[in-house]
């Protein structure tokens, strides 16, 4: 083979070397990605907070236990002492502990239930009204099962079994795809004489990844994000949103951070190109 087939094949081989580097980083992103934002309990709880969804989630059910009451002659203001944002949030978290953990669904609702008994209780006796235990159960009961299916989140409970089967593996594939991605890039270093050419081979792995995402940031943005997304709960969908514009402003942030490496290792591989041509 001469020494001009043998500096092609050299080529071809580094060059896809450089697109599997590419492939591998941007997985691994994804894969950091879901890790950090789609399976993380506490991101979750973050951007609840951070889209005031407990209290919005406050106003969802107390317009629909008032609308509950109206049909058993409670006034509206009745229930301002029964809906507590910070029983909401306990409650929530104690959900998504559930989920996140594997076990089945807990929703815990005693607190409210016993709440909502006392100050029915309190409110009879303020008002000398006579009221048939039964039909106390039934108001309470339909009051508890609207609590519950407020808090629930749709398809979560169906995605609970992948999130853990998903979170026991995820780290191994991070740690697999990097340790891969270390690998090629010592490759590429020992297996190039002249450097520039290293450098050459990097910068096209770090423009691959860049453009990557790039294309990924470009759709979120055009699409919206989840801000089309169909959700009966006004809370959940602002969560979503929220969710979302946070994925694709990080998204956008690491399409920078891979833009910035990409242009410095052209402008190195420049450089040292010219430093050789000069020599030669």
């Amino acid at each position: 083979m001469s020494k001009r087939t043998r500096k092609k094949v050299r080529n071809i081989v580094f060059s896809i070397l450089s697109f599997v580097l590419a492939l591998f980083l941007f997985i691994d992103i994804i894969c950091v990605f879901t890790a950090v934002f789609a399976i993380n309990e506490n991101r979750w709880i973050d951007q609840m907070n951070a889209s005031n969804y407990f209290s919005d989630k406050a106003d969802e059910i107390t317009n629909r236990l008032v609308a509950l009451g109206n049909a058993s002659g409670l006034p509206p203001e009745f229930f301002d002492e029964v809906v507590d944002p910070i029983q909401i949030t306990n409650d929530t978290q104690t959900y998504m502990d559930s989920y996140f953990s594997g076990k089945s669904e807990v929703v815990y609702s005693s607190d409210f239930k016993q709440k909502f008994y006392s100050e029915l209780d309190s409110y009879i006796a303020e008002n000398n009204l006579k009221v048939d235990d039964a039909n106390i159960d039934y108001l309470v009961n339909n009051a508890e099962r609207i609590y519950l299916g407020s808090l629930e989140i749709p398809l979560l409970s169906r995605l609970s079994d992948y999130i853990v089967s998903l979170r026991s593996v995820l780290s191994f594939i991070i740690a697999g795809l990097s340790m891969l991605s270390a690998a090629i890039i010592l490759i590429m270093f020992f297996g190039n004489k002249w450097k520039h050419r290293t450098f050459k081979y990097y910068y096209y792995a770090s423009a691959g990844t860049c453009l990557s995402l790039f294309a990924v940031s470009v759709f979120l943005s055009c699409t919206g994000g989840l801000k089309n997304i169909i959700l009966e709960s006004r809370a959940l969908y602002y969560m979503a949103v929220s969710f979302g514009a946070s994925v694709t402003m990080a998204l956008w942030a690491l399409t920078a951070f891979f833009f910035i490496v990409s242009f410095t290792l052209f402008l190195v591989y420049s450089n040292k190109i010219k430093k050789v041509t000069s020599t030669d």
